[in-house]
């Protein structure tokens, strides 16, 4: 069995609780509200955040049926930004499946991310702590930026890598943060590793997003559960391409332009785009980022007492990077 099964194999059982407690907290009077957020919810995903949440909990001494119960929390805000996500590139497909925007309309599909919202922070008001509800709101604020950063940016050609980073780190990387920080917080950490797991969620959440950028060009519609490069055609720009036009021929990068400005992405433009991109050494460079921001993750675990919890947000660290999809 290859290890990233047998850690899923290992995690089966928090994954089965977060689960349970993600339709338990998932209430409303409005039966539409329901029927568009356990489409989203239900149809599958890793449950990374939740399950980030916690571990860095568990790491720092504290578990149980609360832990499962907060950690929706973090399904909600990601499913969230993914409602509104797909709206705004007008997606058709998540996770193998029609979006909601597709189904019910983008107006609904908005107002039904607003409810997700909401009720993460209703859950969190529950936990009495002041302290984790501030990293949320943080955190939520960052997104909400880093995704009209990103729109700002769209199509833009000149995308440096530190703007790139930027969008990065406040789309995805700061949830993946956050999760680990407040499950740190819900553990009674220390101030020291309260920080450290902090920032091994940011470094994390950056490998984890570095690694979801270079499969969208690199694996296929049936593990993405959307088209090969469904970022370049909704006018993503990100590190693949980024370090392939820093390096590529006038000629390329005009022809690569044009590509970018089609209302339509023909399968000729997809394959030149692939291979320009490959032999350019875009792909390589984003793995070598990857695993170097996997390396720090992993650095910042070192503050821990050796033990089982820690190994396995070690080998959690290994799977972002390992994945297939």
């Amino acid at each position: 069995m290859s290890p990233d099964k047998i850690l899923i194999e290992r995690l089966q059982k928090d994954i089965n609780k977060i689960n349970l407690f993600l339709e338990k907290n998932l209430t409303s009077r409005i039966p539409l509200i329901l029927e568009i957020n356990q489409h989203i919810l239900l149809a599958g995903g890793k449950r990374l955040r939740a399950l980030l949440f916690i571990l860095s909990s568990r790491l720092c001494g504290t578990s149980g049926q609360r832990t499962y119960y907060f950690s929706s929390i973090f399904e909600y805000l990601h499913a969230a930004s993914l409602l509104h996500d797909d709206v705004i590139d007008n997606a058709a497909l998540r996770r193998g499946k029609a979006s909601a925007n597709t189904v019910w309309g983008n107006s609904t599909s908005v107002l039904a991310g607003d409810f997700l919202l909401a009720k993460s922070f209703s859950l969190a008001l529950e936990t009495q702590s002041f302290k984790l509800l501030s990293v949320l709101s943080r955190a939520s604020t960052r997104m909400a930026e880093g995704m009209v950063l990103e729109l700002i940016h769209n199509r833009n050609l000149n995308l440096s890598e530190d703007i790139y980073r930027e969008i990065l780190i406040n789309k995805t990387a700061i949830l993946i943060s956050a999760a680990c920080q407040t499950g740190a917080i819900w553990g009674k950490a220390t101030l020291e590793e309260e920080d450290a797991l902090a920032r091994y969620g940011l470094e994390l959440g950056v490998a984890f997003q570095l690694i979801d950028d270079l499969l969208d060009y690199t694996s296929t519609k049936k593990f993405l559960g959307k088209p090969v490069g469904s970022d370049f055609r909704e006018g993503k720009i990100t590190l693949p391409l980024i370090y392939t036009l820093k390096v590529c021929s006038e000629k390329d990068k005009n022809k690569i332009s044009g590509m970018s400005k089609k209302n339509q992405l023909e399968d000729k433009d997809l394959q030149f785009l692939l291979g320009i991109i490959q032999s350019h050494g875009g792909f390589e460079y984003t793995r070598k980022n990857a695993l170097e921001a996997k390396e720090k993750a992993k650095e910042f675990l070192l503050r821990f007492k050796s033990n089982q919890n820690r190994q396995t947000l070690i080998d959690m660290a290994d799977f972002v990077v390992e994945r297939k999809n």
